[in-house]
């Protein structure tokens, strides 16, 4: 699973909040930060359920990568609001 070339990841995932999991498809992008050298990478989470809240620690899966996700906020077109920084939990190789 890759990025396309306009780096865009867009793609099935799993989201982990305190030990439950659900299923939820992910557009994703990043950049490498020129201020602390690190990835930051953010986007919107598709289809998670109506409970999950924002602030809470979770794992974002795709494929066999996991990283570390902040729950930023669901906007108001029920999409969640993701971000991360470190390597991704995809492939930034493009296509």
């Amino acid at each position: 699973m890759t990025v396309d070339e306009g780096g865009v990841f867009d793609g099935d995932a799993e989201l982990d909040v305190a030990g439950v999991r659900c299923p939820v498809r992910v557009r994703l992008t990043g950049h490498l930060s020129p201020i602390d050298g690190r990835y930051h990478w953010q986007g919107l989470a598709y289809g998670a359920p109506e409970d999950v809240q924002a602030g809470r620690p979770a794992q974002l899966r795709i494929g066999n990568r996991s990283a570390a996700v902040r729950l930023v906020e669901k906007i108001p077109s029920g999409q969640l609001m993701v971000s991360g920084v470190g390597a991704p939990p995809y492939d930034l190789s493009p296509v």
